[in-house]
């Protein structure tokens, strides 16, 4: 039986750049927590994070300063949780986001979930959108996560050929590489009675392409006068605003039992992209019995295996069937 570290103090709600990746490290630290095969199980965690994990499954421990700003989150990531793992007696050390540090090595054997290889796409796409530093930094504890990492997790067999291609670009042997998917848990909230609402899915990040959403959503709706309502959730680009509708709304950031309210009440989900490793939202409707109408690219395809609506991001026609589709 193993003894394994698990390693999410880094993560919490109010910062993440990715409530899917916040939502799937909690998740996958409750199922490790269910199961039968561990002799000892440690959470490097901290205040914020609530776990359904019973006292004698694990212990957490806590370590604040890992989420106190971006300083103390880069020491933890390159020094701290490799230290606070060191004392422990553990097999393995589990990193939910996949990044490795680059000037350390691992007090055990390693183990990462890798989601998507997003920093190679915006240096290819969307060049100079995140600073210099930010893409030197995933990029070299990427890296190290493919030098160091013992085993390594993933999502998709479309994330496991861009870890391999990756890898054979930096020269190195990657290690065993399985592709685990995502478990889902329950919804969080029964199944709703539909209302006459549609949630579109919106994001800063240019790769969400929500400047073209609300293109194409603003077109749909001139062209067909859609009386129910119409649900933004996440931030809009800068320089982006809603169109007006008169049961057009936006909300930033939902709380996880409000957003999945919404989405339980709508009769469609709305989800662009242009690259993922998995896509998370789209499932998550399924689940919810919510129709999905989502971006055909390779990730989506794969995992949505032809459940739901997929559209062309080139091509508006595309959508707007998708849509209506949808929603009949």
């Amino acid at each position: 039986m193993l003894n394994l570290i698990y390693s999410v103090a880094d993560q919490n709600f109010t910062t993440t750049k990715s409530l899917g990746i916040l939502n799937l490290s909690i998740q996958l630290a409750e199922a490790l927590a269910s199961s039968r095969r561990f002799n000892r199980l440690t959470f490097l965690s901290n205040s914020t994070i609530r776990f359904n994990i019973p006292k004698t499954a694990g212990r957490i421990q806590n370590y604040d300063f890992a989420i106190a700003n971006k300083l103390t989150r880069v020491f933890w990531d390159q020094w701290a949780a490799y230290q606070a793992a060191a004392p422990t007696v553990g097999d393995w050390l589990f990193l939910p986001k996949g990044f490795a540090s680059f000037t350390k090595r691992p007090p055990c054997r390693l183990a990462a979930y890798v989601h998507d290889t997003m920093i190679a796409h915006y240096q290819a796409h969307y060049p100079g959108r995140m600073s210099g530093f930010e893409t030197w930094y995933f990029n070299a504890s990427l890296k190290a996560t493919l030098r160091q990492a013992n085993l390594i997790f993933t999502n998709s067999e479309f994330t496991r050929n861009e870890l391999l291609r990756l890898a054979e670009s930096l020269g190195c042997n990657p290690p065993p590489i399985a592709v685990a998917g995502i478990g889902f848990g329950a919804p969080l909230v029964p199944p709703r009675a539909k209302k006459d609402q549609i949630v579109f899915l919106a994001s800063k990040w240019p790769h969400k392409l929500t400047s073209l959403a609300l293109e194409y959503a603003d077109r749909w709706q001139n062209q067909t006068q859609y009386e129910g309502k119409v649900l933004w959730v996440g931030s809009l680009p800068e320089g982006s605003r809603l169109p007006y509708h008169p049961r057009w709304e936006q909300h930033p950031r939902l709380a996880e039992s409000q957003f999945r309210t919404a989405v339980g009440e709508s009769r469609a989900l709305v989800f662009f992209s242009d690259y993922e490793g998995f896509g998370m939202p789209p499932v998550e409707a399924v689940l919810s019995q919510t129709c999905p109408v989502f971006s055909d690219i390779p990730a989506t395809r794969e995992v949505m295996h032809g459940t739901g609506f997929a559209f062309k991001n080139e091509d508006y026609e595309s959508f707007a069937c998708a849509l209506e589709q949808a929603l009949h």
